[in-house]
């Protein structure tokens, strides 16, 4: 028998993923993972995203400093 929250293998999703599905699944996600465990995931997303707009960052002031240029 299924757990309460599962559906068979059978089951449809029915159009896009709604807000309250993402967070739904990011909060049961979260709640599943220890403490310490989760704070080093966030902190590896966080750095992550930290080197992407660094890099973003630094392409930006190249493209102005050639346009001033």
């Amino acid at each position: 028998m299924p757990h309460h929250q599962e559906r068979a293998a059978n089951a449809l999703a029915r159009g896009p993923a709604k807000t309250d599905d993402i967070e739904g699944a990011r909060r049961a996600t979260a709640e599943a993972r220890p403490d310490e465990v989760h704070a080093t995931v966030a902190i590896g997303d966080i750095e992550t995203a930290c080197e992407s707009i660094r890099h973003d960052l630094d392409a930006l002031k190249r493209i102005v400093r050639t346009d001033s240029a």
